[in-house]
């Protein structure tokens, strides 16, 4: 919907939500105007006429009630708009009656009747002026009847006042628009405000996604998902400060794969690739959501285990063991069946530490197990625990 038409929309909503004022305006006037003329002569005109003042009242709240529910279900249309315009029609009419029962009244009752409509359309002004058409609906058969039987009069009393009321309803008309255009105005500046501010949203969501999107890159790996060498040290460092605060241990595994190269030379570098995101996803089958499994080279992985305790080296070795039977059963790559190892480097941070240290001593260890044979752990810490 177009910026215009959304206004239309919110103004008519406005005109809906303040259309039960001017139907308590009608009745009340109805009902002052009856009781002042009960000492007129012609008082059963103006009581029939209140009494079609209420009827019209109670005719235009139930097409008033009707509206909303349209409003409500089917939302806003020009069509719905006139229509309404039509019920308010209505009110416009039997105050233009009213014009008629003045002719030949005393003057007292000529200056009632005649500030009791101009009241109404002044009233018009603040109920109505969010839409036009609303107002001349009212106003115009309110205003006409009156206009010209004093036109259409042959004393110069009639002729002034007919020109008063035509100089009193042009004076509405302008204030009635120029209400119109600071509400279509304000009502523009909250659409703008709305709309500058869903794009500023919008534009901070995307970004959002970005960064988050741009820090996922930095700290995974591209193939496999898995954390790489930097987000490693962010969780080694984690679990080094866990475990001095817990005085509990943490651990490194160090694997290299054994018979990746035979499986990317026969069978090409994607055959490879899909080795590895189905090593990555064996492997974190055996550790712990709290353990850390990360891809830091073509073919080597690290664990880190975080926050052992009791026995870790038992620990260690029983991740360790299980790690290297994730590799048993043979992979499918490629309608292929082919056959990997890792051997496996072990190492416990002491304290003092630092992350290079522990990492470069647990590759050490695994080289160590590399040269023994595939299928090998090996102990950094020789001199606490033998290799196995």
């Amino acid at each position: 919907m177009s910026l215009e038409g959304r206004i239309d929309e919110a103004l008519f909503h406005r005109l809906m939500a303040s259309a039960h004022i001017p139907l308590i305006g009608s009745a009340l006037g109805g009902l002052l105007i009856s009781i002042s003329q009960l000492d007129s002569a012609d008082r059963h005109l103006f009581f029939t006429w209140a009494a079609l003042v209420y009827a019209v009242t109670a005719l235009r709240w139930w097409l008033t009630h009707r509206c909303k529910s349209k409003l409500a279900k089917q939302g806003f249309t020009s069509r719905l708009a006139y229509q309404y315009c039509l019920t308010i029609a209505l009110s416009g009419l039997v105050w233009g009656a009213l014009g008629f029962l003045i002719t030949d009244a005393p003057p007292m009752t000529v200056i009632i009747v005649i500030t009791a409509i101009q009241a109404m359309v002044m009233g018009g002004v603040v109920t109505m002026a969010s839409c036009i058409p609303a107002f001349f609906a009212f106003s115009l058969p309110a205003m006409l009847p009156t206009v010209v039987i004093y036109a259409t009069g042959n004393s110069v009393p009639n002729a002034v006042m007919a020109v008063f009321s035509v100089i009193f309803y042009l004076l509405m008309i302008g204030v009635t628009f120029r209400f119109n255009q600071s509400l279509r105005q304000a009502q523009r500046i909250s659409f703008e405000n709305e709309d500058l501010i869903g794009s500023l949203k919008e534009a901070y969501q995307k970004i959002s996604a970005q960064n988050l999107e741009l820090n996922h890159v930095a700290h995974h790996d591209n193939l496999t998902g898995l954390p790489n060498r930097k987000l490693l040290a962010v969780r080694m460092r984690q679990a080094m400060e866990i475990a001095k605060v817990k005085q509990t241990s943490t651990a490194i595994l160090y694997l290299d794969l054994d018979g990746f190269k035979a499986i990317n030379d026969q069978l090409g570098h994607e055959a490879g690739d899909l080795a590895l995101i189905e090593v990555s996803r064996r492997l974190g089958k055996v550790i712990r959501g709290s353990d850390t499994l990360a891809r830091v080279g073509g073919d080597e992985f690290v664990i880190v285990l975080s926050d052992l305790q009791g026995q870790p080296y038992a620990s260690v070795e029983m991740v360790a063991n299980k790690c290297l039977m994730v590799f048993e059963p043979a992979f499918m790559i490629q309608a292929c069946e082919c056959r990997l190892g890792a051997s496996i480097g072990l190492a416990i941070c002491n304290e003092g530490d630092s992350i290079e240290q522990l990492l470069a001593t647990a590759d050490k260890a695994m080289y160590q197990a590399k040269l023994q044979d595939s299928g090998q752990i090996y102990w950094a810490a020789a001199a606490e625990l033998e290799p196995s």
